[in-house]
């Protein structure tokens, strides 16, 4: 009886062992198929990259271009607007978003934002935010309001990359 009462809590103690182990591993969230026909595996990402949308979405608000070049590459910035622009860094960016503050009055909520990561078959590492919400523009007192989804890939705590895709809401959302 002593050995059968041995062999069961070795028995659970490697069992224990082993799921505690698993537990620290990476689990997977999803697959992305952005980079061609195969699949690349995705994790949940750095949380930091979560508070660095939420301030970009911020300054937004805040019409604080000053930030938001604060929280994107200065020099390898690529922003894709649902009109089909193409947005860099620079004076065209800025006058940009100049305009598109005066003429269309944004303002943005949130509804979700997550984090991942993404690492290819050579071990490369990406990550990205993935976001949505609303946006509601007020021109000529007018207001009207869109879905909004971001994937953004974040370099070295920067936005580097984003592409932007709006939704028309249905009636009564």
């Amino acid at each position: 009886m002593k050995k059968l009462l041995v062999i069961l809590a070795v028995s659970v103690s490697f069992i224990a062992c082993k799921e505690q182990s698993a537990t620290n591993e990476k689990q997977p969230i999803g697959f992305d198929m952005a980079g061609g026909t195969e699949r690349t595996t995705l994790y949940g990402g750095d949380t930091t990259n979560v508070t660095l949308f939420e301030n970009w979405i911020q300054a937004l608000n805040d019409r604080d271009t000053a930030t938001l070049r604060s929280l994107e590459a200065t020099d390898s910035l690529k922003i894709y607007t649902p009109g089909g622009e193409v947005l860099t860094a620079g004076d065209d960016y800025k006058n940009y978003m100049a305009t598109y503050f005066k003429n269309m009055n944004p303002k943005w909520k949130l509804n979700f934002v997550l984090t991942n990561k993404s690492i290819d078959k050579n071990g490369k590492e990406s990550e990205w935010v993935t976001s949505g919400g609303t946006v509601t523009h007020t021109v000529d007192g007018k207001e009207t309001t869109v879905n909004r989804y971001f994937d953004a890939n974040i370099v070295n705590g920067k936005i580097q990359k984003m592409y932007i895709a709006d939704r028309k809401l249905s009636e009564g959302e």
